[in-house]
């Protein structure tokens, strides 16, 4: 192995050992001569170990040792190394990625054992030679990519598109003096027969890909969709069976998997004079519903007036140019409605300008435009109060229950109105999963009878008739289809009873003392005010405020 001489009488010298270890050996050599990094530099280049290994503060330590020194030693300075690599592949087995270091004094790293590597590694497709070659070129890369398999293209799913503009989408008119005019919300839509309403658009399959062992990757199964039976009011366009049309002048509804067209009757005001109204269909009432009556509706509602403390319900949604306005409590002593609250639900949105002594529940959502006082928001999506850059928009007493979100502009009052927002939990969700597990036992009875009574027919002395035993056949196929639908309700519903990742409660203003924050099951009582805009969110199981 190599060695330097000494050099200006320091009595050091280097050397490379069998052991690949770079030494410093020590020899005193009269009068010690100081040295320093630079003279240590210089003199391990002239000996030809500049490209060694240095270790980490070894020569500093070495000068140490050297300064200190009365008699011979030998200290390891650094290695000779030859040059490294890494081939990762991505978890999918797509992708290779090379990683390859500098040798220190030793021997580079050569194409051969790269491809070797890579055999070894079972990558036998989509190898990208070049890409090898010129690592080895230059020495020294990071994560560059030498093999490239063909990833799946996943495929889309059977989609139901709908033509049928929604109700959310009538906002209030500007008038042109930019006074907003909360009376004319717009027109109701309706279709008449022959109008389009909703398209199929069939599923599309996905493509196969290879991974770098040469494998075909399947891609993942797409989900189909039909329309629903039996739509009413509706037909399939004679030309295109993916095409449902409306077979009649009405009121569209979207329903699942599917849209209904159901007549519409209008009144002028709903009192002792029109009686209590239900109707299959969509109801247009140009003026009030006033105090004691109920209407209801298997599609929307349209009030060109107020509720006053009646009970106005729809299977579709609800819109109310003017207020819904109560006379009692929200809830009684024993927990119940009171009997003069105004009572609104909708499986659909709520639309109002305000709202005062109510109790109000939507599937969907909850948009009122000035506020909402002593009455309970129920909403299955959000609860908005108020609008976007408007002064109104506040929540005072009473208590607001959202899936995802609440948003208003101020939280409670000045004199310390209890008030509870809460976001997270689907309020609905258990009373709709108790009548699904109703429903599966029922059926699963049903079941097990037709089972019996199919075994009997099958194995009796008495000889059953063909028909007999085909109708029983199709009638447990049916039942058997039926529980597996209503099991795959129950679980999308148990999924819906987990607390929403995106829940929060957003205020525009303020959340004044006296209001209590709660989503999912952590709560947060207000009990100094909470000045400017802030969102209230859970993070690591814990209410948190930010702006």
């Amino acid at each position: 192995m190599g060695e330097s001489p000494p050099k200006n009488g320091t009595g050091l010298t280097f050397r490379l050992a069998d052991d690949r270890k770079l030494k410093a050996i020590y020899s005193p050599a009269g009068e010690k001569t100081p040295v320093n990094l630079g003279f240590l530099r210089h003199a391990l280049a002239a000996g030809g170990f500049a490209d060694m290994f240095i270790y980490d503060h070894a020569l500093v330590e070495l000068i140490k040792r050297y300064n200190a020194a009365s008699q011979e030693f030998v200290y390891d300075i650094g290695e000779q190394r030859d040059g490294t690599f890494i081939i990762r592949n991505t978890p999918d087995n797509i992708e290779a990625y090379l990683t390859l270091t500098l040798p220190y004094g030793g021997k580079p790293v050569r194409a051969e054992q790269l491809h070797q590597a890579v055999r070894e590694r079972g990558i036998v497709y989509g190898v990208l030679t070049h890409e090898i070659e010129a690592a080895v070129a230059s020495g020294e890369v990071s994560d560059r990519l030498i093999a490239c398999g063909i990833p799946h293209e996943p495929g889309t799913d059977a989609e139901l598109v709908s033509f049928i503009p929604q109700m959310r989408d009538r906002q209030p008119q500007l008038m042109d003096n930019d006074i907003v005019d909360y009376r004319n919300m717009g027109e109701i839509v309706s279709v008449r027969a022959g109008d389009p309403l909703m398209r199929r658009i069939p599923p599309v399959p996905g493509k196969p890909g290879i991974n770098l062992m040469g494998k075909e990757i399947a891609p993942p199964p797409v989900k189909d969709i039909q329309f629903a039976p039996n739509l009413s009011g509706t037909v399939f366009a004679p030309d295109d069976p993916d095409l449902l049309i409306a077979a009649i002048d009405g009121q569209p509804v979207l329903v699942a998997n599917g849209a209904t067209v159901e007549p519409v009757i209008k009144v002028k005001t709903v009192d002792l004079s029109t009686g209590n109204l239900s109707f299959k269909g969509s109801i247009d009432i140009a003026g009030d519903v006033v105090t004691g009556m109920t209407v209801r509706a298997s599609g929307d509602i349209f009030i060109g007036g107020v509720i006053e403390g009646s009970t106005v319900e729809a299977e579709g949604s609800i819109a109310v140019q003017g207020g819904i306005i109560g006379q009692g409590e929200a809830r009684d002593g024993h927990g119940e409605p009171g009997h003069e609250i105004a009572l609104v639900r909708a499986k659909g949105a709520v639309e109002a300008l305000f709202v005062e002594n109510a109790h109000v529940e939507a599937g969907d959502r909850i948009e009122i435009h000035g506020f909402a006082m002593q009455s309970e928001l129920v909403a299955g999506n959000r609860i908005v109060i108020g609008q976007e850059g408007s002064s109104k928009g506040h929540i005072i007493g009473g208590s607001c229950q959202a899936v995802n979100r609440v948003q208003a502009v101020t939280l409670g009052s000045h004199a310390g109105v209890r008030t509870l927002v809460s976001v997270g939990l689907d309020p609905h969700v258990k009373e709709k999963l108790s009548t699904v597990n109703l429903k599966i036992h029922e059926k699963e009875r049903e079941l097990e009878e037709l089972t019996k009574k199919l075994d009997y027919l099958t194995t009796s002395i008495h000889k059953a008739t063909p028909e007999q035993v085909e109708q029983t056949r199709l009638a447990k196929e049916k039942l058997a289809t039926a529980i597996s639908e209503l099991t795959g309700e129950k679980k999308r519903l148990q999924k819906r009873v987990e607390l929403s990742a995106d829940a929060q409660i957003r205020v525009e203003r303020a959340a004044l003392s006296g209001v209590v924050i709660a989503i999912g099951t952590k709560t947060l009582e207000i009990k100094d005010d909470v000045e400017g805009g802030v969102t209230f969110r859970l993070e690591e199981d814990a209410i948190v405020a930010s702006p």
